[in-house]
């Protein structure tokens, strides 16, 4: 009678070599590599050899950048080898064998024609190009906007960068505008692909200073006449800062602006509102001669506040732009809103949290505005409720005693999260990047970006 196991020999059971994720990818000149990321994963880039770059902003030599969540590419000039450790959801290498066949030397061009511009504005002492990005969904708007700043501060220019698309955080949160001098490079790890804030916490990338207004909607067409009176605010603010600094006003501006539907006759007024406010001298319109023609007819025979013609140029959008659809751009804002309280991948911060009064706090929710305005200035005073939790709001740069007004078109200091609204206690659950009183500063409520996520679980 035998027993199973007595009498043989034990096999040891190895266990299995883990597949390596890790390659090294050989560039040419003009070469790109187009890759996409999921959110729940990641993968780690590092360049070996040569100079590469994403959206203008160069990759150093042997440092590893993570990357989550994103639609993106790398680009080399020179050519390159690149070590990629982790599986991409998708990736395409874009190979050319001209320079002149590459989507990037039109908009390359366009960076040494501005430069020229610059540089003249600074030996005369005078306004440098100020650039309007726009077109359809999915050109590329924000891209070649990102790629024109970082080329301008990589030759010691500070441009004004103006984002005027809700949609789109730029040095914030989603469901604002927002503007900031860039005189440093861009942060590329980070989730909007410009930088970190103050509240992000210790970065080796310097930090911007945003000035940011409150929207709280995610189209401009949902409220056209609160998006111009921001967007006029914002040029009255921002251009004034030409005035305190001769290297700004030099660099001049480049807007990002949203999204629009060549057919609508709204969005196109919202684009040449946005043109006159800024006194933009160049438009930009990525891949719609349907857009190019109706701005060149309504603004190519008109002057600027400086006197200037403006020129409309019409720029054919890469065959790489990634397609973002709305799941898409719901995971980015919810991302975007979790790197804001807690930071991202390597800057890990720890909000506070603290339980809040209801008679202690001033909640302003957005309502429908008019050109004539409204009885309660477009803004009205709401009590906390249940209705709140999971919403992200805005703390206005303000006091409670201030009229509407001036509330709904103040500058924002942050944001705070409601984690829990009380209603029999009276208290509400508050999610904050620093700790401390918010004492009388209102809270704005708007309809967007809507709650995606429970950040506490």
């Amino acid at each position: 009678m035998s027993i199973p196991g007595l009498g043989r020999e034990a096999v040891s059971q190895q266990p299995a070599a883990p597949i390596s994720t890790n390659r090294t990818l050989t560039l040419n000149p003009f070469w790109e590599w187009r890759f996409e990321v999921g959110f729940n994963s990641e993968i780690k880039i590092k360049l070996i050899s040569g100079t590469a770059e994403k959206d203008g902003t160069e990759l150093a030599s042997q440092q590893a950048y993570r990357f989550s969540g994103i639609k993106s590419k790398i680009f080399t000039l020179q050519g390159c080898q690149i070590e990629v450790d982790g599986v991409p959801a998708a990736e395409f290498l874009a190979q050319v064998y001209q320079p002149t066949d590459s989507p990037m030397n039109s908009y390359l061009n366009l960076h040494f024609k501005l430069t020229a511009m610059r540089e003249t504005a600074a030996a005369v002492g005078t306004d440098g190009p100020r650039v309007m990005i726009c077109g359809t969904h999915n050109t590329g708007k924000t891209s070649v906007a990102r790629t024109l700043a970082s080329y301008a501060t990589r030759v010691g220019f500070q441009p004004l960068l103006v984002n005027t698309d809700p949609k789109e955080g730029m040095l914030s949160l989603p469901g604002t505008l927002s503007a900031s001098v860039l005189a440093s490079v861009l942060d590329m790890e980070a989730v909007d692909g410009w930088g970190t804030t103050p509240t992000s916490g210790p970065n080796q990338v310097p930090v911007k200073l945003p000035l940011v207004f409150f929207y709280g909607r995610s189209s401009p067409t949902e409220a056209p006449d609160q998006y111009r009176e921001l967007v006029s605010r914002m040029a009255g603010t921002t251009t004034s800062r030409f005035s305190q600094d001769s290297g700004v006003r030099s660099s001049g501006i480049i807007v990002d602006t949203p999204a629009v539907d060549e057919e609508s006759q709204a969005d196109t007024d919202l684009l040449v509102h946005t043109a006159e406010e800024l006194s933009v001298n160049i438009i930009i319109v990525l891949g719609s001669p349907r857009l190019t023609a109706e701005l060149s007819k309504r603004l190519s025979n008109e002057q600027t506040s400086l006197g200037e013609r403006i020129h409309v140029i019409p720029l054919d959008k890469s065959d790489g732009v990634a397609e973002r659809d709305e799941g898409f751009r719901e995971q980015a804002c919810e991302a975007s809103i979790k790197e804001y309280f807690f930071g991202s991948v390597g800057r890990t911060l720890s909000p506070a949290t603290q339980q809040v009064d209801f008679d202690s706090l001033t909640i302003y929710r957005l309502s429908d505005f008019s050109v004539n305005g409204t009885v309660d200035g477009g803004i009205m005073v709401t009590e906390p409720s249940p209705l709140m939790t999971h919403w992200t709001l805005a703390i206005a740069h303000a006091s409670t005693k201030d009229p509407p007004e001036t509330i709904r078109t103040a500058n924002l200091m942050g944001f705070v999260y409601v984690a829990d609204v009380d209603k029999e206690r009276r208290k509400i659950k508050i999610l904050a990047p620093v700790a401390g009183r918010l004492g009388d500063r209102p809270l704005l409520w708007g309809s967007w970006p809507e709650p995606f996520v429970n950040l506490l679980g």
